[in-house]
């Protein structure tokens, strides 16, 4: 008996050897992938002169859960089961003393009409006119600020957050140290309160799964649900949320990067113990100890990350939207990576079914950021310049160095983002993060832009499966300069997808174009002669997926990160142009669908009293608003539908504001 326990021993770490390469081995190495041929025709694709490929198919037939491809079908506002809605009116800020003549400081009135909706929610309307804002706005949930069009109603923030709060204790000029860089902006969400009191979480997961899976195992042990079945907790048709936790190994960052390369030093000390991961979705089915998800899960679950379930995460606002508006701050020069006064636009925190749309931002320091949101909508923006910000000093520095760009960041999804949909922006200027996703943040889509030279910036912390279709990044001098803290990496984490990505201003071997020299340096720039990656690639991420992209697989950053798929033919652009659509367009045909109304995503039962009068029912506002009107282009009518009574649904048609034609696709929103 004396020998059994090493014999024990020997045992269990074989059999934990082999469970930990089970682990590692389920993620292929995509640069050996080969997708099968398409086996049959696609006239679409004929149509427009373009190629299917076979991770993909015409439409979705190829799709394979566990492939390359994740499914981002659901990203955006309601996970795209519902419009983004136009709620009537509640307040004019005229109504409340606004001017809105260029002159006189409207700050005062602004805010006695946020306060008279915080409770209830409400639209807040800016009537055609220029407001002038000298302080913070702060939103609650189901608060809307609309104007009536980017071209009639601006809102002139003649204040920065420097201006308002100082620089702080610890800033000191030319030590690129300021407080705004990353946080803060004059119009945000509320930071206090959640949306929920009552506690989120129902159970553990039992079992390990695989990227691909729909079935986890249930364990409630421990649990108020102690002794229930899995099919007494969880209803089909309802929205549900698998969450895990990064530890202080980073077990769940080295499997993002598929076991390659180190972590930074600095992830488990900023993300080690917290819940970094979130997997919404509505459920299938369910058994004695088990549930069926609709939404395959798009990473490896193993126990070590602590996988728990919850009815949903437990946001701060819901319901928040910016939209038909011109915000403008003075013409300042740009001081400076990290020296930024403040002055930033528009930041969400913990929002979940928000949106920003048909807004003008100039002269901004940060236009967009959010952290920590899920399920926002992100369209029609455009954001630029009075005239060019860079070429001034440096603030604080003594070397004559010049502050070269226009800005810091354009759109940016931070810390543990998820299913977000930002889309049909134009991004004038130069910034140093025109796109960025960072901390976690996954299964995000970027989708139809345009800009001056887009870095899709992927910012440290192992974001992964985010998507990026249908992208012209202008120049593409610094389309893959990603970048952060080195001790932050891998700056990407593994299986973001690059489809259909262009640059308009360089040319493409194949496609039409005069100028031998861009051609030239575009060949440098894709052969890392020029800097293309400007980081190793073990800090870059391994595992990522180009289709219809121009890099080059001899670059050394290529292949010294392996584990790449790049498909690309100058003479064959890939069908579909645009992924996300496609997925959305085909998701019936790909995904088993729940029974039942189609509710939105984090909309457990929630007290009555925090729904706002004129909210209504999510199913009754669907039933009356495609019964009375179908909701078209931004130039045709589309429902407003509210709640009058307890029974009787109101709908009118409302015209949307004109000149929201967004010209860079020739469409609407």
């Amino acid at each position: 008996m004396a020998g059994t326990a090493p014999c024990r021993r020997a045992l269990a770490l074989v059999l934990a050897l082999a469970c930990a390469r089970a682990a590692q081995a389920s993620f292929q190495r995509w640069s050996s992938y080969t997708p099968q041929p398409v086996g049959r025709s696609c006239p679409q694709a004929q149509k427009e002169g373009k190629a299917p490929n076979g991770m993909w198919g015409c439409d979705g037939e190829a799709w394979e859960p566990s492939g390359p491809l994740s499914d981002w079908s659901f990203a955006g506002y309601g996970a795209g089961l519902a419009s983004i809605p136009s709620y009537p009116v509640s307040a004019d800020v005229k109504k409340y003393g606004a001017a809105g003549n260029g002159y006189s400081d409207d700050t005062a009135a602004v805010k006695k009409a946020l306060e008279a909706t915080k409770k209830s929610g409400g639209v807040i309307y800016f009537p055609p006119g220029k407001y002038i804002l000298s302080s913070q706005l702060t939103l609650s949930s189901n608060q809307v600020l609309r104007g009536a069009g980017r071209d009639a109603t601006t809102l002139y923030i003649s204040k920065s957050m420097q201006d308002l709060f100082g620089w702080g204790k610890s800033y000191t000029p030319g030590r690129s140290n300021s407080p705004y860089t990353w946080l803060g902006a004059l119009i945000q969400t509320q930071r206090t309160e959640k949306l929920w009191n009552d506690d989120m979480f129902l159970g553990k997961v039992s079992r390990p799964a695989n990227r691909g899976d729909r079935r986890l195992y249930t364990d409630f042990s421990g649990t108020p649900l102690a002794g229930r079945r899995a099919d007494q907790v969880f209803v089909p048709g309802q929205w549900m949320a698998l969450r895990m936790y990064e530890n202080k190994n980073t077990d769940l960052a080295k499997s993002l990067m598929n076991y390659k390369g180190v972590v930074g030093s600095k992830v488990a000390p900023m993300f080690g113990n917290r819940m970094v991961f979130t997997h919404s979705s509505r459920v299938l089915a369910s058994g004695s100890d088990w549930v069926e998800l609709e939404r395959p899960l798009h990473v490896d679950v193993q126990l070590a990350f602590k996988p728990l379930l919850y009815k949903s995460a437990n946001f701060k606002v819901t319901g928040v939207g910016i939209e038909d508006l011109a915000i403008e701050f003075p013409w300042t020069p740009y001081l400076g990576h990290h020296e930024e006064k403040g002055y930033n636009a528009i930041e969400f925190e913990a929002a979940v079914n928000s949106w920003v749309r048909r807004v003008r931002i100039l002269n901004s320091d940060a236009n967009i950021k959010l952290y920590s949101s899920m399920f926002c909508t992100i369209s029609d923006v455009q954001i630029a310049q009075t005239r060019p910000r860079a070429g001034g000093k440096w603030n604080g520095r003594t070397d004559g160095l010049i502050a070269d760009k226009d800005g810091h960041m354009g759109i940016a999804l931070h810390w543990a983002s998820f299913d977000n949909v930002v889309e049909k922006f134009n991004i004038s200027g130069s910034f140093y993060h025109e796109l960025l996703v960072a901390g976690y943040s996954a299964h995000n889509v970027f989708s139809s832009g345009i800009g001056t030279d887009l870095t899709l910036d992927h910012h440290g912390g192992v974001p992964h499966n985010n998507l990026w279709t249908n992208i012209d990044v202008g120049s593409g001098w610094s389309t893959m300069d990603w970048s952060g803290d080195p001790q932050h990496f891998p700056f990407g984490g593994s299986n973001n997808v690059f489809w259909n990505i262009f640059a308009s201003r360089i040319p493409v071997p194949g496609r039409p174009d005069t100028s031998n020299a861009r051609y030239q340096r575009r060949q440098q720039r894709i052969h890392g002669q020029e800097l293309v990656f400007n980081r190793p690639a073990y800090m870059q991420g391994w595992g990522q997926v180009a289709v219809d992209m121009p890099l080059d697989t001899n670059s050394r950053y290529i292949r010294e990160a392996g584990d790449w798929y790049i498909q690309y033919d100058a003479s064959k652009p890939v069908y579909p142009s645009d992924l996300f659509h496609a997925m959305r367009g085909s998701q019936a045909s790909r995904l088993r669908q729940p029974p039942g109304p189609k509710l939105l995503p984090a909309s457990w039962p929630r007290p009555q009293a925090s729904k706002p009068p004129w909210l209504g029912s999510l199913a009754l506002r669907l039933r009356a608003s495609s019964s009375a009107v179908s909701r078209g282009s931004a130039a045709s009518h589309a429902a407003a539908c509210w709640l009058t009574t307890h029974s009787t649904v109101t709908c009118r048609a409302a015209r949307a504001p004109p000149g929201t034609a967004w010209w860079a696709f020739g469409s609407t929103v």
